[in-house]
């Protein structure tokens, strides 16, 4: 049995009803998956589909923003993944790649949304790679934020993520008891230290870990460990990077590397940006996924 029943279990004890006090909007709702229970926000239009997976411990909330920007020229549709945000992870969720991957389709299945443009950001970005590769006519193109090679991300692991996180139970106990203090740390190393946006994304973050959010980064980072690189090689989907180059856990990260997995990957990088280009610069952020989709349709 994987450590990640112990967030299962931990999720299982908050109950319906704080998931459903998170719905502060008519363009939100819940979903029954076979992950569990996930929180959706759809913007609902009759414009082409772009999907948004929040960088944990980042929620819907943070990307308030960049949807409104983005609802101009698609239909928006932005949940929590299992295990983060508001929605809680079912018993025997793994937090696999393959298994995440297959909860995005099944929200797409849900939501009838036949393909997508996929904007996922950070580890993120391997379930975007996965369903790209598994199923490419679910995606028209990808646009993934400080993702790097699998192969570079797990040295960035190695360097980053504390050694205990990688064992199981341990580690999602360990969690469990510092979530709002482990929150509050990520983001003062992934963000420039003058960065305007930080205390509003402790502030966000902290908020919904206080109202019965999620944050499993155990479950994540032991999920990701079991990744096999050929799971996410060979993808022939349009894709664009883009990445901030003052991301301080990053620092020695070459984002070049995407392209062992998506050859014909173009790179932007954003000067002073830090770890999240998509909320930090959500106008610009904006603006090139739109050039990026129309030219390459």
């Amino acid at each position: 049995m994987q450590g990640s029943y112990i967030d299962s279990v931990i999720a299982a004890t908050r109950g319906r009803g704080r998931q459903e006090s998170s719905l502060k909007s008519e363009s939100m709702k819940l979903l029954q998956t076979q992950a569990g229970i996930v929180r959706v926000l759809d913007t609902n239009s009759r414009k082409p589909p772009l999907l948004i997976v929040p960088d944990g411990p980042c929620v819907i909330e943070h990307y308030t923003d960049l949807i409104e920007l983005l609802a101009l020229d698609f239909r928006v549709v932005c949940f929590d993944l299992p295990g983060f945000g508001f929605s809680y992870p079912a018993f025997g969720f793994d937090f696999s790649v393959s298994k995440t991957a297959e909860t995005v389709v099944e929200v797409m299945d849900l939501l009838k949304i036949p393909f997508a443009v996929l904007a996922f950001t950070c580890a993120n970005g391997f379930f975007a790679l996965h369903i790209a590769k598994y199923y490419p006519n679910r995606v028209s193109h990808l646009v993934l934020g400080q993702t790097p090679s699998f192969q570079s991300m797990r040295q960035w692991n190695d360097q980053i993520i504390p050694r205990i996180l990688h064992v199981p139970y341990v580690g999602q106990l360990l969690v469990a008891g510092l979530t709002r203090k482990i929150s509050a740390g990520w983001y003062n190393l992934a963000l420039p230290s003058s960065n305007e946006h930080k205390s509003q994304f402790v502030q966000y973050a902290d908020h919904a870990l206080k109202s019965g959010g999620c944050f499993c980064l155990a479950s994540l980072v032991q999920g990701l460990r079991r990744t096999q690189d050929a799971e996410i090689r060979e993808v022939s989907v349009p894709t664009l990077l883009i990445y901030g180059n003052k991301d301080r856990s990053h620092r020695h990260t070459d984002f070049a590397s995407l392209r062992d997995h998506a050859p014909t990957t173009e790179i932007i990088m954003f000067q002073g940006c830090g770890h999240f280009p998509d909320l930090e610069r959500p106008q610009e952020y904006a603006k090139h996924i739109k050039s990026f989709v129309n030219a390459a349709a």
